[in-house]
């Protein structure tokens, strides 16, 4: 965002899934050279992601047909729009003012497309658009694009572990809090598993190991267990 909307989001996430079950993956590894001749399990596929990638994570979850996803690992996932707290200053310098977002969509060339970003670039527009209340004016106001108002309409998930610090600045874990609980309340076929991590950040397994850590360990197993078992 702002150059593009959760429905187009969506749009090519479905298409990603038809490439996919369609031998994209195969076809794409038969092609580099040498040539691969490797047989993937697609009766066992395993979707994780962090942040905005764990969005896209649970969409897959419940978007795909049953069984077309095994297991699901999900850290910090936004399953609801972006909001937080204006701040004096953000990273290493002061916070971006309301007026960013007007200024980069003024500059946008029509037709543009923005595939990725490597952070800290466009930092500064995630922070604007959920300090300032217009998030959703960009991404779209249906909430069957979020996994909160998805989840209301389904009845069948695979199994799926959640992490989140409670100390996450940029996406709120009562939001993960709150999947959950609508999971439970559904029923939804399949365990899910919250991890909160008490005084953790956004990010805060990046340099985590799971030698090191059991309730990681623990949760890594547990998963791989539903993926592969």
């Amino acid at each position: 965002m702002p150059e593009h909307s959760g429905r187009a989001i969506a749009a090519d996430l479905a298409d990603f899934w038809t490439w996919f079950r369609a031998g994209g993956v195969t076809a794409f590894l038969a092609s580099l050279p040498p040539s691969r001749d490797l047989q993937l399990d697609y009766d066992r596929v395993l979707v994780t992601g962090d942040s905005a990638g764990g969005y896209m994570a649970l969409m897959s979850a419940l978007t795909q047909p049953r069984g077309a996803v095994r297991a699901v690992l999900a850290q910090y996932p936004m399953t609801w729009y972006l909001r937080r707290e204006q701040a004096d200053g953000y990273l290493d310098g002061p916070a971006p003012g309301p007026g960013t977002v007007d200024e980069h969509v003024a500059a946008i060339v029509p037709g543009s497309v923005v595939s990725c970003a490597t952070p800290p670039a466009r930092m500064g527009l995630s922070y604007t658009l959920s300090a300032f209340g217009r998030y959703r004016e960009f991404f779209g106001e249906d909430e069957k694009l979020w996994p909160l108002g998805l989840i209301e309409e389904r009845e069948w998930a695979p199994p799926t572990w959640i992490i989140h610090g409670d100390k996450d600045a940029a996406v709120s874990v009562e939001d993960s809090r709150l999947f959950v609980k609508k999971w439970k309340e559904r029923g939804m076929g399949n365990e899910v598993r919250l991890e909160v991590r008490e005084g953790q950040d956004h990010g805060f397994d990046v340099g985590m190991k799971e030698s090191e850590e059991e309730w990681l360990r623990d949760g890594l197993a547990w998963v791989e267990g539903k993926w592969l078992g």
